[in-house]
């Protein structure tokens, strides 16, 4: 095996390694959440070997699992979950293509964005300035920005914003919360949504009022 065969390999266990650690910490309390931690596990192992130099499967918008942002393989583990439980719609098996699925997710997204811009009056622009969402799964980024001119957006980016907050989720939990199925507080309470940074408060607080 050469070098740099051995030094990748070396990299995959390390991060398999360590999504696991991650995964058994997070479903500790739950045999079922268990199972299907495994299950995740099973899928990102398999998909791992065409990606091995980093942590994040980052196959961009092509039915992979993206796991690359802290807190990302705990959201997809409550996806998976509510799936179960039924709380969320199972995972479609319609054949559709990935620039289908790309239209479905920014349409979504641009949902949000009137979401957000309708309830700008109850919020406090300049504590809620700007912050970038995630869409686990395919790993789509987005970013949006409070002003008092309106919600400024730029979507499919290469990632988040520096120093902001970031909001985690999944299409199918943001879908759910967009048509009324689920609340934005059963969704936190779940971990279908989540906030990442040192001060997520306002922008928690903004999607509260805008979901």
């Amino acid at each position: 095996m050469s070098a740099v065969n051995e030094t990748t390999q070396t990299r995959a266990e390390h991060c398999i390694s360590s999504i696991a650690g991650s995964v058994i910490n997070t479903v500790k309390q739950s045999t079922t959440v268990a199972s299907i931690a495994a299950t995740v596990i099973a899928a990102i192992v398999m998909g791992y070997s065409q990606r091995a130099h980093t942590c994040g499967l980052e196959p961009g918008i092509n039915g992979g699992i993206t796991i690359s942002y802290p807190g990302s393989i705990d959201v997809a583990v409550a996806v998976a979950d509510a799936r179960t439980k039924g709380l969320l719609p199972a995972a479609s098996t319609e054949a559709i293509t990935n620039e289908v699925r790309l239209q479905n997710m920014l349409a979504d997204l641009r949902r949000l964005q009137t979401r957000l811009n309708a309830a700008r009056d109850e919020m406090q622009v300049e504590n809620a300035a700007s912050f970038s969402l995630v869409l686990v799964g395919p790993g789509l980024w987005s970013h949006y920005s409070m002003t008092n001119g309106g919600v400024l957006t730029n979507y499919h980016t290469d990632g988040p914003l520096a120093g902001k907050t970031v909001v985690l989720t999944h299409a199918t939990a943001l879908r759910a919360m967009l048509v009324g199925s689920l609340s934005i507080e059963q969704a936190t309470e779940l971990g279908l949504i989540s906030y990442s940074g040192i001060d997520t408060a306002p922008i928690q607080r903004t999607f509260e009022i805008s979901l």
